[in-house]
Parts: structure tokens; C-alpha cells; sequence
């Protein structure tokens, strides 16, 4: 949980990339776009991918007692992570029912059923997902969405995809599920050619 607390001077966003995920960026990349800011020798270089151990325990007090502003910490130890906001790229990110916004109930409504995919954020706004696939468009607007207290009208993503049950019908707001909405059209043209 994020401890809102500890960021109270300098804003951190750690970020995590599975060892495992070969379509993920590597650091290398990421710094590219999104440099990491810290202190190498305080919070240890990233070599091969991997931070080594950092030359100072409790290194998050060096960045508030140097007035840092906001600071990027890429492969962040277990302590960075519980005082940032924290972001896992992942290889994919399935998509995830929706309620109202939030991800957190699997009550249908007004037969109706709301998907997203691509980006998941954590009901404290604390800890978020993104899919690799689409991480130089959506890290920097996650990153400032969390910093926002994931106000929506602080972000440009949206992937929301309506499924209605009582037609049985898909409307979308985006091309998430339009393999899907391809697959019910020519399964519904097949069973009209069965039937005729």
C-alpha cells in the first residue's frame, strides 16, 4: 500500500520489468524516454538489467533530504516500491472487467458488462500495470495520471470496450475487441446462411 506520507517532498516512480518478458523494454531503452534519476552511487548502478545492491540503506531519504522533486527509480528494491508509485510492465495484460471504473466488483449492471485492457492501476492509485506492447505511449500518461490521484480527466488512454448482454452485442469505443465483434458477425452470418 502506498504510504502517502513519504512522498510527501519527493515524488518517486519506481518502475519493474520482468526479468522473464522478452517483448518488454529494457532499462537501457526506458532511460531513453524516462531517465532514471537516481544516484548511482547511492542507490547502485543497473548493470545487465539488474540493480546492484544500493551504497546507502535507506537511499529515499538522500533524494528528500537533496529536495529532489520527483525522482525515477528503475528495478526498485521492496522499500522504494511501499514510498512510489509503482509500475510493472508486463508482456500482455488480459483484459479485465470493469464496474463503474473500478475493477474491484464482479456485479453485472443493466446487462451490461464494461472491459479494459492495457493499463491497470490498483484502487489506491498506488501501483499500476501497463502492457509492453503499448509502454511509450502509456508510461509517461500513467505516470502523470497516479501523480493526479488517477483523476480521469488527467489521462489520455482510455481502451473501454461495452459488452451488452441483452442483445448480445459488443459496442466499442476503440479497436480492443474487434476481433471479437469479427467473430460474432460471421458466426451470426453463418447460423442466418444455416437457417435461409
Amino acid at each position: 500500500m502506498l504510504d502517502l506520507a513519504n512522498i510527501l517532498f519527493t515524488i518517486i516512480y519506481s518502475i519493474t520489468v520482468p526479468d522473464n518478458c522478452q517483448s518488454c523494454p529494457t532499462y537501457e531503452e526506458l532511460n531513453f524516454m524516462y531517465p532514471d534519476n537516481t544516484n548511482k552511487a547511492v542507490s547502485g548502478e543497473i548493470i545487465d538489467n539488474v540493480r546492484m545492491a544500493p551504497g546507502m540503506k535507506n537511499d529515499w531519504r538522500y533524494y528528500e533530504q537533496h529536495g529532489y522533486e520527483y525522482l525515477i527509480y528503475y528495478d526498485p528494491p521492496a522499500d522504494i516500491v511501499y514510498r512510489s508509485y509503482h509500475i510493472t510492465i508486463q508482456p500482455t495484460l488480459p483484459a479485465y472487467k470493469l464496474n463503474q471504473g473500478s475493477s474491484n466488483s464482479l456485479n453485472m449492471t443493466e446487462n451490461t458488462v464494461i472491459f479494459a485492457s492495457d493499463r491497470w492501476v490498483g484502487n489506491n492509485c498506488g501501483s499500476a500495470s501497463i502492457s509492453a506492447k503499448v509502454w511509450v505511449s502509456l508510461l509517461g500518461d500513467t505516470m502523470n495520471y497516479m501523480r493526479t490521484g488517477c483523476d480521469a480527466s488527467q489521462t489520455i488512454f482510455n481502451s473501454n470496450a461495452t459488452y451488452v448482454y441483452s442483445n448480445s452485442t459488443l459496442t466499442k469505443q476503440n479497436n480492443i475487441f474487434q476481433w471479437q465483434i469479427d467473430i460474432q458477425e460471421l458466426i451470426e452470418a453463418w447460423i442466418y446462411d444455416i437457417l435461409n
